[in-house]
Formats: structure tokens, C-alpha cells, sequence
């Protein structure tokens, strides 16, 4: 996988998102942000992060419609939704149904990196699998 990763932020509200961004700048990590569903669908196409954080309720969905809207993309991606607070049965619920992780504040550089690196590695993973099929 190269270095450089790239992540789109999904969310209408500033908390957590403000302090997610700034750790995520320290950790050289480039991201773009956006605050809704139909914004996501569109800049996805256009720039193919590698992971996706999504706020867990947005305003023309949820982190749901965005799992959706990654699950259609032309490349695989990873995403990870963020909550307010820990909470476990989020973080069950968010697992079972398809999303790569569930982090909440504080955003602590060791963890978040670890998860945001194995997100990165199983997007780029699946789209080295899709590329070999594709040349078959």
C-alpha cells in the first residue's frame, strides 16, 4: 500500500469532527470534508479516498446511506463511523452491519492511527483483488 492515505469526512456537526481533523493532520493523514449523502456520492467518484468517516445521523441520512453509497463505488473503500461518546452497543451494531470500525472522542494518535492504517490496507487490498479479476 503506498503511504499516503486519504479520508472523507461525512458530518453536519463540528464535535467530534473538529478534534478527529486535527488529529488526522498530525498523523499526515490528507482529508477532505462534506456534509451530506448526495456530497459524499459525488466527491467519491471524483477522488476515491480510501477510508470514509461518517457522523453516525446526517442530514439527508445516515451512516447507513453512506455504507451504501461506498458499497456502490467503483473502488472499494473502508468506513468507519463516528460516535460522540464510547458506546459499545454502537459499536456491536455499527460491526455487524457492515462498517469497518466505530471510534469515538478522544481521538488518541496510537489507536487512531492503527484503525485508520488497517482501514487504508483492506481498501487498497480489495482494489489490488478487483484489479487482478478485472485483468483476467
Amino acid at each position: 500500500m503506498r503511504d499516503h492515505l486519504f479520508a472523507l469526512l461525512v458530518h453536519g456537526h463540528l464535535k467530534p469532527f473538529e478534534s478527529l481533523k486535527k488529529t488526522l493532520w498530525e498523523l499526515s493523514i490528507e482529508t477532505y470534508s462534506v456534509a451530506t449523502c448526495r456530497e459524499a456520492r459525488d466527491l467519491i467518484t471524483q477522488c476515491k479516498p480510501h477510508v470514509i468517516f461518517a457522523e453516525d445521523v446526517l442530514p439527508d441520512g445516515s451512516w447507513q446511506s453512506v455504507l451504501n453509497i461506498a458499497e456502490a463505488a467503483d473502488v472499494p473503500l473502508s468506513l468507519i463511523v463516528v460516535g460522540s461518546v464510547p458506546n459499545t452497543h454502537s459499536y456491536l451494531s455499527v460491526m455487524d452491519r457492515g462498517a469497518f470500525d466505530y471510534v469515538a472522542p478522544p481521538f488518541e494518535h496510537e489507536p487512531l492511527y492503527h484503525v485508520v492504517r488497517s482501514a487504508g490496507l483492506a481498501a487498497c487490498r480489495r482494489r489490488e483483488a478487483a484489479a487482478r479479476v478485472a485483468v483476467a
